[in-house]
């Protein structure tokens, strides 16, 4: 079983009316197609899709039809949404659920004193986008589940959370929980978490609010399974007002322990870009490099002898 985790940025295929997105240009929707169609995963997992119609759009145009298209919509205020590719030549039923009504359990501090202070009502808050789970079944047994999440970003429009790493760590906690319930649920089925975390959260580079991975769950990062070097882990590159390189990784497949043995070695890791003529594009440089790639993430992949 192969599975692909791929942040599409922005893959709108048609506008969404005025002021609400763009179609992403042309050639990137190709250059997205070929290189999903070079890496031939059973599942993809995408992140920032332009909702199900642009989904069944791509796949029918530049995917020949050859998956069947699963997404429901979250809580995204931009459209962006998380779904599925399942091949059609991959033997199992698929049941894809929903978490965007899932409340947090979390406050801002600022929230907490005006309640404390004032009386006001707590707010309720949820997923900044979902945790779109996805269950395959084969003779209507459940014998995967997969958690595919889109974490809250590190922008702070409002000022109230620098980095927004608490509302992060605050969905990480919840996604850990969720995970932690499903195990209890079904037990001897194996729970594959992947997306974009919008963070560090390598085992030996983590961030504040990815501890819980770690410290309240059996998951482990497919990069730190192969042994991946850190030099090879970048999935994301940024350039600062100077122009100068941030690189990170920011996407993840997550692994439960039977499963690491698993792990075809040779082919798993981060996929690196080709051009028309099949010949591997360097890491961008500058912004404008940045820019000519089909999109600001790397797909990761992961082969599993099943």
């Amino acid at each position: 079983m192969k599975l692909c985790l791929y942040n599409v940025e922005n893959l709108f295929l048609m506008n969404q009316g005025p002021g609400e997105g763009y179609k992403k240009p042309l050639d990137k929707v190709e250059w997205i197609g070929r290189t999903i169609k070079e890496i031939d995963a059973d599942i993809v997992m995408l992140v920032e899709v332009g909702g199900l119609h642009s989904l069944d759009l791509f796949n029918k145009r530049y995917l020949n039809d050859a998956y069947y298209t699963a997404l429901l919509p979250g809580n995204s205020d931009r459209g962006i949404e998380m779904g599925y590719l399942i091949h059609k030549r991959f033997g199992h039923f698929h049941q894809l659920l929903s978490h965007r009504e899932t409340p947090l359990n979390f406050n801002y501090p600022h929230e907490i004193t005006e309640h404390q202070t004032q009386g006001k009502r707590l707010k309720l808050h949820r997923f900044s986008r979902d945790i779109a789970e996805l269950r395959l079944l084969k003779d209507n047994k459940t014998e995967y589940i997969l958690m595919l999440v889109h974490l809250k970003s590190k922008l702070d429009k409002e000022g109230i959370d620098y980095n927004g790493q608490l509302r992060r760590k605050a969905e990480l906690q919840k996604l850990v929980e969720t995970y932690n319930q499903r195990r209890k649920e079904f037990p001897g089925v194996p729970i594959i978490i992947s997306g974009d975390f919008n963070g560090q959260a390598q085992r030996h580079l983590t961030e504040p609010e990815f501890r819980d991975l770690y410290t309240n769950s059996d998951l482990e990062d497919v990069l730190e399974v192969i042994g991946e070097p850190a030099e090879n882990r970048f999935s994301y590159f940024h350039f600062n007002r100077e122009n100068v390189r941030e690189a990170s990784q920011l996407d993840y497949i997550m692994l439960p322990p039977e499963l690491h043995s698993k792990v075809q070695k040779e082919e798993s890791g981060i996929y690196h870009y080709r051009d028309v003529h099949g010949v591997v594009v360097p890491y961008p440089q500058d912004t404008f490099q940045r820019y000519a790639l089909p999109s600001d993430h790397y797909p990761v992949v992961v082969t599993l002898k099943i």
